[in-house]
């Protein structure tokens, strides 16, 4: 089978082939927190030297809490809600809709930028319930039609691995846009501190590409502040999971709280 060479004009969305490929290898692990087998043959597809990302070990567990956390989350909702639309804000190539057990109870609509969309297109294709949207995450017109598609919905967002390589005045925008429109929903994210932000030259895996982390935040009440109606829901930070994987150094980030709450998800409702 010839592979498919990844030739992107945007540095952003090259990154998107860094959570594929660790959620791969977590996937062939014994002691997996999660099968994405989907991911797998879509790295099989792929011509693209994955192995650079190969030492980033911390960085690959991260993925896998994320990935396991924000599973559960979206599953949970579709179970909790009537009519429940789930949306994934810079999808990228994650087969989520595809792995959580009860996506056939819910409406999917996956958000990324049209070159991303089209890859997506030929290695994941849309099915009935998972529409596909050529975008940036930083418009509103695909905000306004969801919205005016699905009146009386329940809403998820959830936005991973996006939002810190935007800077703080283009995530307010999008959050509180979301906000304004989608009453009663939820949105979750993936967000780094400012300290892990100041040094993004250090990542591992990230390093490897062009793009570079533009925001962190460290207050998660900070959010709160950007509009009346956003209320914060819950924090997860990622040695706090699977405290077994993280070994060592898991104990060591639970003790420093400068590298405990580095990285983390929130998760806020907006009222």
């Amino acid at each position: 089978m010839e592979k498919i060479r990844i030739d992107f004009s945007d540095s952003v969305a090259e990154t998107l082939l860094i959570p594929l490929w660790m959620r791969a290898e977590e996937s062939r692990r014994s002691d997996a927190l999660f099968h994405d087998w989907l991911s797998c043959s879509t790295v099989d597809r792929i011509d693209y030297d994955f192995t650079k990302f190969s030492g980033d070990k911390l960085s690959a567990l991260g993925v896998a809490v994320r990935t396991r956390f924000l599973d559960e989350v979206v599953e949970r909702f579709i179970e909790t809600h009537d009519s429940p639309v789930v949306v994934l804000m810079g999808c990228g190539l994650d087969p989520r809709f595809q792995r959580v057990r009860n996506s056939a109870d819910a409406l999917c609509y996956e958000i990324d930028l049209p070159e991303v969309i089209e890859l997506r297109e030929r290695l994941i294709p849309a099915s009935e319930n998972d529409i596909y949207v050529g975008a940036s995450i930083l418009e509103t017109q695909w905000l306004d039609d969801i919205a005016e598609r699905h009146p009386g919905s329940s809403f998820i967002f959830v936005c991973e691995g996006v939002l810190m390589y935007f800077d703080e005045n283009r995530v307010r925008s999008v959050i509180t846009s979301i906000a304004e429109r989608f009453r009663g929903g939820e949105l979750w994210f993936e967000r780094l501190s400012r300290f892990v932000c100041r040094n993004a030259d250090r990542h591992k895996s990230v390093g490897k590409t062009d793009a570079r982390f533009k925001w962190g935040i460290d207050d998660p009440t900070e959010i709160e502040r950007w509009s009346p109606d956003i209320r914060l829901v819950d924090t997860m930070y990622y040695p706090d999971m699977a405290r077994s994987r993280w070994g060592f150094a898991g104990y060591v980030m639970r003790l420093i709280p400068l590298l405990h709450r580095s990285c983390g998800v929130w998760g806020y409702r907006f009222m």
